[in-house]
């Protein structure tokens, strides 16, 4: 972890070093004949892994200098101390700077922070806090046994998992129903809450003994590399964590029934997409067509719905490629820009046959940040802008005198003389904006029209393509339920 800015200048140079030798390495590579391509391939993924720890390290770091960070979340007491050192870095101050308020030498700071305050004293825990300014909230959960599905309700409720959510998402028909009082009998609770704690367990990973037992629940299951969030204002991050594990437990579900469907290759030039969703006789911004197309190339679109947390995301199991959109948008260009930017992240590292991807807000300076996600933005861009979405957003900027409020009036202009559709173009200069820290999307939003339902067309595609062969009855409920 870096925690300070000597750190982060040599990481940004040790970084920019790494990239300059791959480059470098990539253009030689060739001329090696004598070893085996398998090496070499390793050779160059190894290098890539390393080159993407330290862009992480760095960006980690840069979003705690960012201005609008206001909170720190830890979920365990094993935390507080890389909570303590993420706050002081948060608050632009220096080890140096905490130092002298504490009216110690630096290099004892140093060394806390290296050792994770493994040696300081509770006292010392204390005065680290006061001279950071912040205050520490959280909550002390209590040893709860559930004797009923209320009960159970009460104890899941300490995690952020809500009983609208249990009943609604985790739940067949019939036993919402008994949650309900649709049905009643007096066997029926205790048959619910032990089918509740069945159901509870294999989503989030809980043992039974810790869902009916006193002990307070663990921390809710997320995928390795899915456990860093960039979180928007007025957005739970226990909410996040509900329905990031939620969503990748259906998505894992439904792709067994796919298990044994031809894989094509994923076109990773935009200009061959487009190609391809065009060869289907229709228009490439055209969001039946392009999830049609999409699941030709062998990858499952799923489309959920709730409120806030993410728009979309993408992972791989077994060298299949599952993505899921869940955007409160109604808008279809919106959709297919959010389908387009996963199908990019689905095409990298082919060779690799798991992976998990952030599910961060798609508009976050995080990810907006990073050089994959301009790539993908610039990738779905040129497949519904026919290869011009750059010139095109230039040209919009240039006609509104690069004055962000003239540009709702350009851009109608620009999509027609170019002859693309408006809410294509409209979208792809939000991503845009939004990367040079403009948030534009409410004058995006309303140069569209109100379309069909997205998610409902994302829902007929996916009924029509999927065979829901799903053996366990459990996951099968879990994903009818999720289409409704």
């Amino acid at each position: 972890m870096i925690t300070d800015e000597r750190q982060y200048r040599i990481t940004q140079h040790k970084a920019s070093q790494f990239s300059e030798a791959i480059k470098e390495w990539e253009q030689n590579a060739q001329e090696r004949v004598a070893v085996h391509p398998l090496l070499l391939k390793a050779e160059c993924e190894s290098m890539m892994s390393q080159l993407a720890d330290m862009r992480e390290e760095l960006a980690n770091y840069e979003q705690l200098r960012e201005p609008d960070v206001s909170a720190i979340s830890i979920s365990t007491l094993d935390e507080l101390a890389l909570g303590l050192i993420k706050a002081r870095i948060a608050g632009k101050l220096s080890q140096r700077g905490l130092a002298e308020r504490l009216g110690l030498k630096e290099e004892q700071i140093q060394r806390y922070e290296s050792e994770h305050y493994a040696s300081a004293s509770y006292k010392r825990l204390c005065e680290v806090t006061h001279a950071l300014g912040i205050r520490i909230e959280n909550e002390i959960l209590l040893p709860l046994v559930p004797v009923s599905f209320e009960g159970l309700m009460a104890k899941v409720s300490q995690v952020g998992l809500s009983r609208e959510f249990v009943v609604k998402r985790l739940l067949s028909t019939t036993e919402a129903a008994v949650a309900n009082g649709e049905v009643t009998d007096e066997h029926h609770d205790d048959w619910l809450t032990a089918r509740t704690a069945t159901v509870l367990g294999r989503v989030f990973r809980w043992t039974r003994e810790n869902i009916l037992g006193a002990q307070a629940l663990s921390a809710v299951y997320l995928a390795p590399t899915t456990t860093r969030f960039k979180m928007p204002k007025g957005r739970s991050e226990l909410s996040v964590r509900i329905f990031a594990s939620y969503a990748h437990y259906v998505a894992k579900v439904a792709l067994q029934g796919i298990a044994e469907w031809p894989i094509e290759p994923i076109p990773t030039d935009p200009i061959e997409m487009r190609k391809q969703i065009l060869a289907r006789g229709e228009e490439a911004d055209d969001f039946r067509n392009v999830l049609q197309t999409v699941w030709d190339l062998g990858i499952m679109v799923l489309p959920l719905r709730g409120k806030g947390t993410f728009h979309s995301a993408c992972w791989r199991y077994e060298n299949r490629n599952a993505i899921v959109l869940k955007q409160t948008s109604r808008l279809e260009a919106r959709w297919t820009f959010d389908l387009l930017h996963e199908v990019y992240h689905a095409a990298q590292q082919p060779s690799k046959q798991t992976f998990d991807q952030d599910m961060l807000d798609a508009t976050s300076s995080e990810r907006m940040s990073t050089d994959e996600e301009m790539a993908a933005n610039d990738y779905a861009g040129n497949i519904m802008l026919e290869g011009r979405a750059v010139e095109l957003a230039q040209r919009c900027v240039e006609l509104a005198n690069r004055d962000v409020k003239l540009l709702k009036k350009v851009v109608p202009n620009v999509a027609k003389e170019g002859k693309v559709g408006v809410g294509a173009l409209a979208n792809y200069l939000a991503f845009r904006l939004s990367d040079q820290g403009v948030n534009w999307w409410g004058a995006a939003t309303n140069l569209q029209g109100n379309d069909q339902d997205p998610w409902r067309i994302a829902r007929d595609v996916f009924f029509e393509r999927h065979p829901f062969v799903v053996e366990n009855p459990i996951d099968r409920a879990i994903l009818d339920r999720a289409l409704e």
